[in-house]
C-alpha cells in the first residue's frame, strides 16, 4: 500500500470539515477522523523517532506547516487560543465550491 501524502489528504478534509458543526474542526479532531477515512498503512502509524506522533499524523500536521488550504483558498486555519490547545480549519466558500465542482 503506498504511502499517503499531503495531496491525498485535500478532498477528505474538506468532505469532513463541510460536514462538521460550524464546518470547523480542530486539528486533533481532524488527524483522528482522517485515520478512519483514510485507513493508514502500519508504515504511516509508526511514531516517529524522538516524538509522539505518527507519521501520519505529521502529514495531517503537514497541511497547516505548509499553508495548503490557506494558498488554495479552500478553508482557513485558526491558531490554538492557549498553549497546549489545538488550531482549527474552516472551510471557506471556496472550498465548498470546490467540493461541489468535483461531485
Amino acid at each position: 500500500m503506498p504511502r499517503i501524502s499531503e495531496n491525498d489528504l485535500i478532498i477528505p478534509t474538506l468532505k469532513l470539515l463541510n460536514t462538521a458543526t460550524n464546518n470547523t474542526l480542530t486539528t486533533t479532531d481532524l488527524i483522528q477522523k482522517l485515520t478512519v477515512v483514510m485507513k493508514p498503512s502500519k508504515e504511516d502509524l509508526v511514531i516517529l523517532k524522538d516524538r509522539s506522533d505518527s507519521k501520519f499524523s505529521q502529514i495531517v500536521r503537514n497541511l497547516k506547516s505548509h499553508d495548503t488550504f490557506n494558498e488554495l483558498g479552500h478553508a482557513q486555519y485558526t491558531p490554538p487560543s492557549s498553549k497546549g490547545q489545538s488550531g482549527s480549519f474552516t472551510i471557506t466558500e471556496k472550498g465548498k465550491q470546490y467540493l461541489q465542482s468535483i461531485q
